[in-house]
């Protein structure tokens, strides 16, 4: 397993300049939501990627945040209090599955900066195969296995044809790659 992000340094997950290579909106985009189902941010931090979803589609059906570090979530939950004065995604630990979700409740699912952190990918994919709604995509972005100006070492970064090789032994079949980070990775998912 790669290093898990230390809360320590959250600075460098708020920093502006992370906009210039990993703006939400370019991955926002490419997202359909499906009526009526929900969207998850697995590992969510402090919602980099969660709130500018909940801004365009909040409206739109349950929103849920996904880490394995209490010390995220509660940074999740005073950044949701400061932005909108109320907790907009549920919290969810990811200590263990199956996730406290039914199966098929989710339509549209992300995972940024996450991948090469997990342990039991295949079971974390499993899981994640488990709560998609047919129809419903997950997008899974991560640093790709170059030298980049900054992110995790070499060694803990997953090659692309490995995700791709995962995916597929998850039981995911539709997968495409997506071209809009200079310095990650990105794939989509369908069920």
């Amino acid at each position: 397993m790669g290093h898990v992000f230390n809360p320590r340094m959250v600075e460098r997950l708020e920093d502006p300049a992370r906009l210039e290579f990993q703006n939400p909106e370019k991955l926002l985009s490419l997202m359909k939501p499906l009526d009526g189902k929900g969207f998850l941010d697995f590992g969510v931090g402090t919602g980099f990627f969660a709130f500018p979803v909940y801004d365009r589609y909040g409206d739109k059906g349950p929103f849920f945040g996904v880490d394995i570090q209490p010390e995220m979530l509660a940074l999740l939950k005073e950044r949701s209090l400061g932005r909108y004065k109320r907790e907009v995604l549920k919290t969810i630990s990811a200590s263990s599955f199956p996730l406290p979700l039914e199966s098929e409740s989710i339509g549209l699912m992300w995972m940024v900066n996450v991948y090469h952190e997990i342990d039991d990918r295949k079971k974390t994919l499993e899981e994640l195969r488990r709560l998609l709604s047919p129809g419903g995509s997950l997008f899974l972005v991560d640093w790709k296995r170059e030298e980049t100006p900054s992110g995790p070492p070499m060694e803990e970064r997953v090659a692309e044809v490995d995700l791709y090789d995962d995916l597929l032994e998850a039981g995911f079949d539709r997968i495409r790659s997506w071209d809009i980070y200079p310095w990650h990775m990105t794939v989509q998912v369908e069920k």
